[in-house]
């Protein structure tokens, strides 16, 4: 039986991947903004926390379409998730200074996606280089912000 990815070419499979991977990372992303909004009883906080997981939203559901787009399947269940994930979550990841872990793991996720950039680029996918560009942006403009609370 021929399958949808058996006609994929390598680059397309490739692509599929890289989205399917920033994918994993804003999924995770997401449920690292929602745990610092439980755990949080600062109003000003809870409503920051609450702000940046509605924008990783919009770059979540963004990385998926460009998955379905290019051909593949969006990936990111919880058993996805842990095993595909590259943020850098730091070791105080439980502590109680959510603004700044969670800065932390923005920094990460924006690194992570400039490299996505230059990856599309290679491959001549400038859609996605220009998605994840407005994704970068956007993370950063966060991650800004999260850094002076």
């Amino acid at each position: 039986m021929i399958t949808r990815s058996d006609n994929l070419s390598e680059r397309t499979r490739r692509l599929i991947k890289l989205c399917n991977d920033r994918l994993a990372d804003a999924v995770d992303l997401q449920l690292q903004c929602k745990h610092a909004f439980w755990n949080t009883t600062a109003l000003d906080l809870r409503k920051l926390f609450d702000e940046v997981n509605k924008s990783v939203g919009v770059y979540t559901d963004r990385i998926a379409e460009r998955v379905i787009e290019i051909g593949g399947v969006a990936n990111s269940t919880e058993r996805v998730v842990p095993t595909w994930s590259h943020l850098l979550c730091p070791p105080d990841a439980l502590c109680r200074n959510h603004a700044s872990t969670l800065a932390t793991t923005l920094g990460s996720f924006a690194e992570l996606a400039r490299q996505a950039i230059d990856t599309s680029k290679e491959f001549s996918d400038f859609a996605s280089a220009d998605m994840f560009t407005e994704i970068a942006h956007g993370v950063d403009k966060w991650h800004r912000k999260l850094v002076g609370v």
